[in-house]
């Protein structure tokens, strides 16, 4: 069931909260993909937009995304994939409420979210989780690049060759959220090995491909000119 009588107006009143290249690119994409007008407003993390008094009002968190909706705020990835999804069903970006596949849907989001997430976090901000002591933030950076490594690996096996996308042959917002932390896979502070990934690859570039993708990816560069992966093309896009 849509979010659709919740709102005095359809389709509501969307301002997405966002930083360059985030976990919130993931939402978006979704907004792009759904069709409904939305305003994208940046909040940099990386130059502490994210701590501004303003911002903290609507999220006192101070992460990002934070979706507004006529006015009111939500929080959390899964929980803004979803909503988004649900406002738009016939553009099937999320499985219908009931079935397996929306189960499996929410299951591919909630190891991304959980699991992949926190993986890439003890490497990016140690200190989250080992303080400010350096042997402990090397010691969590350690164990976060093994982390990291498996659940890719259990990522790639999960990930179907014969499909087009991660739940089939349409793209979802479980595509939108796997995308990111693809990228995120070419980071330059990640200095631990890999595991090779190309059915991850062979997603990324066909999710690369897609118009919306491509228009979201040239604005938020345009906010800050964030790296790409060589294969990933969109260096001529505009946004």
């Amino acid at each position: 069931m849509s979010d659709r009588s919740l709102s005095p107006t359809f389709p509501p009143r969307l301002a997405l909260y966002f930083s360059p290249k985030a976990c919130s690119l993931a939402s978006h994409i979704a907004l792009e993909e759904s069709g409904i007008a939305y305003e994208a407003v940046s909040v940099n993390i990386r130059n502490q937009e994210n701590r501004n008094a303003e911002y903290l009002r609507l999220n006192s968190g101070g992460t990002v995304p934070t979706l507004a909706i006529d006015g009111q705020p939500l929080t959390e990835s899964q929980a803004i994939l979803t909503y988004i999804a649900d406002l738009v069903p016939e553009r099937q970006l999320m499985p219908r409420p009931g079935t397996l596949a929306r189960a499996r849907a929410h299951e591919w989001m909630n190891l991304i979210s959980s699991s992949l997430h926190v993986s890439y976090r003890s490497i990016f901000r140690p200190q989250t989780y080992g303080g400010e002591d350096q042997a402990a933030m090397a010691q969590v950076q350690q164990q976060g690049g093994k982390n990291l490594a498996k659940y890719l690996s259990l990522i790639e096996s999960r990930l179907d060759p014969a499909n087009t996308y991660a739940m089939g042959e349409t793209f979802t917002v479980v595509d939108a959220y796997l995308f990111v932390f693809y990228l995120w896979s070419y980071d330059e502070r990640i200095h631990c090995e890999l595991p090779e990934r190309p059915r991850y690859r062979a997603l990324a570039e066909r999710i690369a491909a897609r118009p919306a993708v491509q228009k979201v990816v040239a604005r938020e560069r345009t906010v800050r000119a964030y790296d790409l992966p060589d294969h990933i093309l969109l260096d001529k896009v505009t946004a």
